[in-house]
């Protein structure tokens, strides 16, 4: 798998930079409002969410855009009406495929292991800027790699892996039912951490860093980097945004005040 992303990361350095600069600040700022402001702004969270759920789902099982993108459509939609209910289904898949990924480790190393994956020997040699149109086909490409990847993985998981994953998606649903406002602050965190990161490698590709390169000599730095993240990104959210019992609370003093008066 390392391998594979180091080659990728070999094509991302060369990509054109108005793609890496903007698009990468772009989603840094993204990725900030949301690891801040994850419960002031959860519709749009959680339409975000829907559309990840959805798009991804129909990715894995069909590869048409049109269905992709009607998919994320309706994602978005149910993101925004029902967006509880949704922060419970992600966190719950999300949460899943993290055990089950950890779970299955040695089994993800060695199905199928990350080879014959997708090369472009044409911008492999010089430093020429790779054009928009390549850069599209460069990412469907490897997602479409990845994904398949991760399916062979799954079908292969052990019923560890499984027993493990539906206990974290079960403990996820009853987090969103019990404790929603922790539950939609530690998702929306995490998410916006993950945002940021994503970001911030696509800024270092254009200063022509390595950072896959940096992150896989150094998981449990970065693991623990981004776990610090999202306790603090959770925090803020339930500092700035309290609820709405003690919103409540707080008005009644100052309308016995009026009252009074």
């Amino acid at each position: 798998m390392l391998e594979a992303l180091e080659y990728y990361q070999s094509l991302a350095q060369k990509f054109q930079g108005q793609f890496l600069t903007g698009l990468g600040i772009l989603v840094v700022l993204m990725g900030l409002c949301i690891w801040l402001a994850g419960l002031r702004w959860r519709r749009i969270v959680g339409a975000l969410a829907g559309a990840m759920i959805a798009g991804t789902g129909v990715l894995v099982i069909s590869g048409s855009a049109r269905v992709v993108l009607t998919a994320c459509a309706i994602g978005l939609l149910a993101g925004v009406i029902i967006n509880r209910i949704v922060f419970g289904i992600f966190g719950a898949i999300v949460g899943a495929l993290i055990i089950m990924i950890i779970l299955a480790n040695k089994t993800y190393n060695t199905a199928d292991n990350f080879t014959s994956y997708p090369t472009w020997s044409e911008y492999e040699i010089g430093s020429i800027p790779i054009p928009a149109p390549a850069v599209l086909e460069i990412n469907v490409k490897m997602a479409e790699y990845f994904i398949g990847r991760a399916k062979i993985a799954i079908a292969s998981a052990g019923i560890i892996s499984f027993a493990g994953a539906g206990a974290a998606a079960v403990i996820a649903v009853l987090a969103v039912l019990m404790f929603p406002r922790l539950f939609i602050a530690v998702v929306s965190s995490a998410l916006g951490s993950a945002v940021i990161f994503t970001g911030m490698i696509m800024l270092l590709f254009y200063k022509g860093s390595r950072p896959i390169t940096y992150i896989a000599d150094k998981p449990r730095f970065y693991a623990m980097a981004f776990g610090a993240m999202v306790i603090f990104g959770a925090i803020i959210q339930l500092i700035l945004s309290p609820s709405v019992f003690a919103r409540v609370s707080s008005a009644k003093p100052a309308d016995k005040e009026k009252g009074e008066k």
